[in-house]
């Protein structure tokens, strides 16, 4: 009984607990309203906040978070879910629906806390990456079949989940880093490792700290670790959050530690893969590298193309050519350096270089050719230059300006009266060496490097007389020579030097370089009277300066770059000789001791970032009768401005530098303020002078000053032009100033009027920021006759609130006319960037960046009662990067007077005829602009209502325009209109982005799709009313549309957020050719096949074609019906026009089915293989979705062989993913996703016209992840014999009812990692008993 009466309890408890909750419904109906409502308030806060922070982010550059953006789409989809249910609301007001509508209205508030609890983000952003690390990389690979061989096999073996480690291997310069460098090119195009690929350089003598210092900058970011373990440990954090990545290691000599770098393991990340190189195989059988491949030398056929190119046709001996590039033994780099060695040369050359070449055995043929074209070198200088580089560590960015320092110390440049003569001689050495291939470009500005093989075969020159130079980069371990008194040049790097053997003497040494060192004050007094015709003498690192340092009677270069001592002997005083001193970086030094006033024949002194530097000794500076050059950037700033202190006490004045300007030719300091100088001091200036003045202080190593030939420069801050303008030397400086940066400058109304009535004729660099009071750079009203800006290349103008224009009224012709670069930002009430007088003369603008100009209405305006004719002269024939952005009134790049419109006689235009006077491009202005190759528009706000007005143009138009990017966030409801018949243009298109176009109903007039054969990325977002991408052809385009492949070369396509779409054109190229017979054609649209169409349905065209026999089916990537091969489609039987390799959709709404696949006899017959470059295939909150693939029950199904990534997540009406005739296509799949798909009960269906009793293999499955799938039974349901053969990961998470993974699975691994919401999961010895045991554990809890 008592039994009873508790089950009794138990269901009255259960209908009780739901009964009260329904009731409560209906009596609590206004405060659940008013819950909703509140609630809603508050999440619209946070949207708001989270949005003002996103929109501040993209300003930025950053990238915005995905989870952010999930987030807002879920916000912007509910809000969608709340208007409709307050039409509901609003609809249903009876009593009698209040339970109803208050039960939605509790659900609703449930979706809006949990949105609430989500929009909580510690970021909303991240900074964009690094570019690619291919941006860098020069042309030079040469696609010879002996390296593409290589190229290919080495890409094949990188896909190969199993492969961690490659090893390239080949003598020195055979071409490796070259090849390398072509592999990353290609591996970026594929996208195999998402685009995270890094390189570094190891070389002979491996320095931990650089490889993972130059990883670090590659993945951007940087280390705050100190020692070599702590960054290990950061970088292996980093690299593990990284699922795929190559690491590039070039020229390894020995087994490195990859533990001790920061590497992860191949078992603790198999994501992270190996490319090195070396010319020993056995470092690469040590390291690892599973497989190794071994460039082979260029064939005799290869060796003679390249020979050819570099030396040019015709050849005036070709049989002693031949015989010459044929004892360069096929190595690319002897047959660089002896080609352009004998460029231009006569016959006895040739035959002198085949003696030499013929004269040495095989093995030493690099060391030959590299000797021979040193030999021929024109000049003794251009030899010792080169021989100078070799001082320097294997992979160093050579500073020049080294060069010329050490080489002047040396003597070795001739003629030369002065230190910027020979800094001109140095980068002309430098040049003619790099056009010799015996130097190399470097990444950093003004400096060079130097090929390892040419480094050693230099060394080996440097080694022997007359030059006997010792170079060790090991020094740290080998010391100081035991033989060092014949050396004339040493260099150690680094080294210890705590034991210099007592009574040294290098009786012939001139030259002294060491880096990185570590100096007792013992070994530096040993070594200064050891070595007393030391001429340079360059260290790094030491702490003091020995008192013996005063008898090197013979220095001329004392560089002591880096170093730690606060105070400078007054030793250096008795360097009678000294010419150059520098303590550039001498972060610690409070004092320049007044001895240094001594040295009469100093020419140059540097000391650039002596940040703590506090006192130079009035006079000092004025005693250096000979000083040339003065480099005082970040340093010195208490300049004396009066002399009110004791003569001891007195700091160095401006006066004392002006009186140095008779032979200062380079000076560069900071100075606290513009006023310091001198009012009465009358200064005349050289006109060799060039200076960078500032009263700013920079970062500390941050220098704006190039060594070579850098411009005359003011850099002028808060500061006042009426005072200033007052000072005689400051109005000269304007004057032969090439690169002015004025900041935060009161009393300055137009610039060129108050600063230079002249014009300043010589500048080149104009950068104006944050000047309240500028409403012009020139007023042409009280203008003289004077050219205005005549060499101005560059102008960039930042927060000018009172900004009204470039120029007020008419100026004289050739003003501006270098103009090359504008960059407009925040510039308030600026409503015109040109007037049409000034934009006639911009013949050499490339660049114009238009951004946050509010009031901005147009780019060219007639403003200035040009006469109507203006218009017709103007040209941009140069302007290839157009960015406009943040234009809120902005109406087109020129406002279209009506009477200024014509109207070609004999064009016929099969759209609206009329000119769009609110057109972004007018059809006045298209021609102006032919050059464009990149545009950037992001229109938050605007009134244009089209983007190119192509009326009367027939073409070519915008024909080198390669990238589009465009974000419409107003009522645009075109981007192409008044387009004529036969138009041609746009046809190198490769990049179209489009963001917020939300009244634009599709993207391309069929008659501009036709043209776009070269695009290969299209990006389309957030267009809410985008129902078609291509709209269908109109009477007049039938004729054109016949015989396209529309989109021939595309080979990404990204959809997010066009919630209306319903079709999308073929990116699936026509290869069959199809007879001209109109009703077979029609019959073939009955059927939903089209003849040749490689597997894909017609997509849905209006009067073009019928519809399919399936009603309410949505298709994507359908094929277009063609009636005939165009010319420029392939031959039959040729599928090279399938490019497509990425494709993603999201957020469309009205999808039902992506991929219709029907097979036909064609098909079978041609073997077709459709979208068989796929690798990417990304499906996200498709919710109207129901088939992926749709075969209509067809068993000829070919194609996505390549298909490496699926993942389908958030599409609610899937049942299954893909039939059983589809899941054998998948050959390659390596990682599959399914999540949030409600619906989906088996992963993989029964065909209809299949038995199930057939096996189903995917051969390179890796990762599988089935995450929040509630309705998931099994895999297949069907009894398929399923095989894994690679499957090393599965997650199986918030999967309630998968108790059985598949009814036979055969060939897995031993042990798959199986991981659930639980954790990992324990593995019951196959994978059926793992889930379920995990089912069981479920249960349990």
């Amino acid at each position: 009984m008592d039994i009873v009466i508790s089950i009794a309890s138990k269901i009255a408890e259960s209908l009780v607990t739901p009964i009260g909750r329904e009731f409560g419904y209906f009596i609590y109906y206004d405060t659940n309203m008013k819950d909703l409502k509140d609630q809603l308030e508050k999440l619209f806060e946070k949207k708001d906040g989270v949005q003002e922070l996103v929109n501040a982010a993209k300003r930025n550059g950053e990238v915005i978070s995905s989870d952010v953006q999930s987030w807002l789409t879920s916000v912007n989809e509910l809000i969608q879910k709340v208007l409709h249910f307050e039409e509901e609301v609003n609809m249903k007001r009876q009593r009698l629906y209040r339970w109803n509508i208050s039960r939605k209205a509790t659900k609703i508030t449930q979706d809006v806390l949990h949105l609430q609890k989500e929009g909580t983000f510690n970021n909303v952003a991240h900074p964009a990456p690094p570019p690619m690390i291919s941006s860098a990389f020069k042309e030079g690979f040469k696609d010879f079949k002996s390296r593409m061989t290589c190229v290919n096999r080495v890409i094949e073996v990188l896909k190969n989940e199993e492969v961690r480690m490659i090893g390239i291997c080949g003598m020195g310069g055979v071409g490796k880093t070259t090849m390398v460098k072509e592999i990353i090119k290609r591996l970026e195009g594929l996208k195999l490792f998402d685009n995270i690929i890094v390189m570094a350089v190891v070389s002979q003598s491996p320095n931990i700290q650089k490889i993972q210092s130059e990883i670090a900058e590659e993945l951007g970011f940087t280390y705050n670790e100190n020692t070599d373990s702590g960054r290990a440990r950061r970088l292996y954090g980093r690299l593990m959050e990284i699922n795929r990545i190559l690491i590039v290691l070039d020229d390894v000599w020995t087994e490195l530690d990859f533990e001790a770098i920061g590497f992860p393991s191949g078992l603790t990340h198999k994501g992270c893969k190996v490319l090195l190189t070396s010319r020993n195989l056995e470092v690469c059988t040590a390291m690892g590298s599973q497989e190794i491949l071994t460039i082979p030398v260029l064939t005799p056929e290869e060796s003679w193309e390249l020979f050819c190119e570099i030396v040019g046709e015709p050849l005036d001996y070709p049989d002693l050519a031949k015989r010459v590039t044929n004892e360069c033994a096929g190595l690319p780099l002897a047959i660089l350096t002896v080609a352009k060695a004998l460029e231009n040369t006569r016959k006895y050359e040739w035959d002198d270089a085949l003696k030499q070449l013929q004269s040495s055995v095989w093995n030493n043929r690099v060391y030959s050719s590299i000797r021979w074209s040193y030999d021929r070198l024109e000049s003794d200088e251009a030899k010792s230059c080169l021989l100078l580089c070799c001082i320097f560590p294997e992979d160093y960015d050579i500073p020049i300006d080294y060069l010329v320092r050490y080489g002047w110390g040396r003597g070795y440049f001739s003629n030369t009266d002065s230190v910027e003569e020979a800094r001109n001689r140095v980068h002309s050495l430098v040049d003619k060496l790099q056009r010799r291939f015996l130097l190399l470009d470097s990444k950093l500005k003004d400096h060079t490097k130097m090929h390892d093989i040419v480094r050693d075969v230099t060394i080996q020159i440097a080694s022997r007389d007359p030059h006997r130079f010792l170079i060790r980069c090991d020094a740290k371990k080998k010391g100081w020579p035991k033989i060092y008194d014949h050396y004339t040049t040493i260099s150690l790097i680094p080294i210890n030097i705590d034991e210099i053997p007592v009574g040294l003497e290098c009786p012939k040494l001139e030259l002294l370089h060491s880096e990185g060192g570590c100096y007792s004050e013992n070994s530096m007094e040993i070594m200064c009277k050891g070595m007393k015709e030391l001429k340079v003498l360059g260290m790094g690192g030491i702490s003091v300066l020995p008192s013996s340092l005063g008898v090197l009677k013979s220095l001329r270069t004392l560089s002591l770059n880096g170093c730690h001592f606060r105070y400078i002997s007054d030793v250096i005083g008795r360097l009678e000789n000294l010419e150059i001193l520098s303590f550039r970086n001498c972060f610690n030094i409070v004092e320049l001791p007044r001895e240094i006033g001594l040295l009469i024949h100093l020419r140059l002194l540097d000391i650039t970032d002596c940040i703590r530097l506090q006192k130079i000794p009035h006079g000092l500076l004025s005693s250096l009768s000979s000083l040339e050059e003065l480099y005082m950037e970040n340093s010195f700033r208490k300049w004396e401005r009066s002399a009110t202190e004791s003569e001891d006490k007195r700091m160095a004045s401006l006066v004392e530098v002006m009186s140095l300007s008779n032979h200062l030719k380079v000076l560069v300091m900071c100075i606290p303020s513009f006023n310091f100088f001198p009012k009465d001091f009358y200064l005349t200036i050289q006109t060799t002078i060039r200076f960078h003045i500032s009263n700013r202080l920079c970062p500390t190593g941050f220098s704006i000053v190039d060594s070579d030939a850098f411009k005359n420069k003011l850099d002028i801050v808060d500061s006042d032009a009426t005072e200033f303008m007052e000072i005689q030397t400051v109005r000269l400086l304007f004057k032969k100033c090439e690169d002015l940066i004025l900041g935060r400058i009161k009393n300055l109304k137009y610039v060129l009027n108050v600063l230079d009535q002249e014009g300043l004729q010589h500048l080149k660099v104009l950068t104006i920021w944050d000047c309240p009071e500028i409403e012009y750079l020139v007023n042409g009203a009280s203008w003289t006759q004077q050219t205005a800006f005549p060499l101005i290349q560059s102008i960039q103008l930042m927060w000018i609130p009172k900004l009204k224009a470039i120029c007020h009224d008419q100026l004289p012709q050739s003003s501006f006319i270098n103009l090359r670069s504008l960059e407009l930002y925040d510039c308030p009430v600026l409503k015109y960037v040109f007037s049409l007088s000034v934009a006639s003369n911009l013949v050499q603008l490339q660049s114009l960046n238009v951004d946050r100009c509010r009031q901005m209405k147009e780019i060219v305006s007639k403003e200035w009662r040009e006469h109507e004719t203006a218009s017709d002269i103007i040209a941009f024939p140069k302007l290839t990067n157009l960015t406009l952005q943040g234009l809120y009134n902005f109406v087109g790049f020129y406002k279209v007077n009506k009477h200024e419109v014509t109207t070609p006689k004999d064009e016929n235009v099969h759209q609206s005829s009329r000119s769009f006077e609110r057109a972004v491009f007018p059809s006045k202005c298209i021609l102006w602009l032919q050059n464009l190759e990149e545009v950037k528009l992001k229109f938050d706000d605007g009134i244009v209502d089209v983007l190119f007005d192509l009326k009367g143009h027939t073409g070519p138009v915008f024909s080198h325009l390669r990238k589009l990017e465009i974000l419409l966030a107003f009522a645009c409801q075109h981007l192409w209109k008044n387009i004529p018949r036969g138009l041609q243009g746009f046809q190198n298109l490769r990049h179209l982005k489009i963001n917020y176009g939300t009244d634009l109903q599709y993207v391309f007039p069929h008659s501009i799709a036709r043209l776009l054969v070269n695009l290969e990325e299209l990006n389309i977002a957030e267009c809410w009313q985008m129902e078609t991408i291509v709209r269908s052809a109109d009477e007049n385009e039938k004729e054109d549309q016949r015989g396209m492949t529309l989109f021939p070369k595309l080979n990404s396509l990204d959809l997010d957020g066009l919630p209306k779409l319903k079709t999308l054109p073929s990116v699936i190229p026509q290869i069959k050719k199809l007879e001209k017979d109109s009703t077979a054609h029609h019959e073939d649209e009955d059927e939903g096949i089209s003849s040749g169409s490689c597997g894909c349905t017609p997509y849905s065209c209006g009067p073009m074609t019928k519809p399919t026999s399936r009603t309410n089916v949505v298709q994507i990537l359908p094929r277009p019906v063609n009636q005939e091969v165009a010319p420029t489609n392939l031959d039959q039987d040729s599928n090279d026009y399938d490019n497509l390799e990425r494709l993603s959709i999201q957020s469309c709404k009205s999808l039902k089915v992506v991929f219709q696949l029907k097979g036909s006899k064609a098909v079978e017959s041609h073997n077709v293989q459709a979208l068989n470059k796929l690798c990417y295939l990304s499906l996200y909150k498709l919710p109207s979705l129901m088939h992926v693939w749709e075969t209509g029950g067809s068993q000829h199904i070919t194609g996505f062989g390549n298909l490496t990534f699926l993942s389908v997540s958030h599409c609610g009406g899937l049942r299954y993913l893909f039939l059983s005739t589809v899941a054998k296509l998948f050959v390659s799949l390596k990682d599959l996703k399914v999540g949030n798909c409600k619906k989906i009960k088996q992963v993989i269906a029964k065909a209809d016209t299949e038995c199930a009793d057939q096996e189903i293999t995917f051969p390179q499955l890796n990762s599988m992840t089935l995450e929040d799938l509630p309705n998931l039974i099994c895999f297949s349901t069907e009894a398929y014999t399923l095989k894994l053969p690679s499957l090393m990961n599965l997650k199986v998470i918030r999967c309630p009812y998968l108790r059985t993974f598949a009814s036979k699975v055969v060939n897995t691994h031993s042990r798959i990692q199986v991981h659930t919401e639980l954790g990992k999961s324990e593995w019951m010895g196959d994978l059926n008993s793992t889930i379920g045991n995990i089912q069981e554990k479920r249960e349990t809890r």
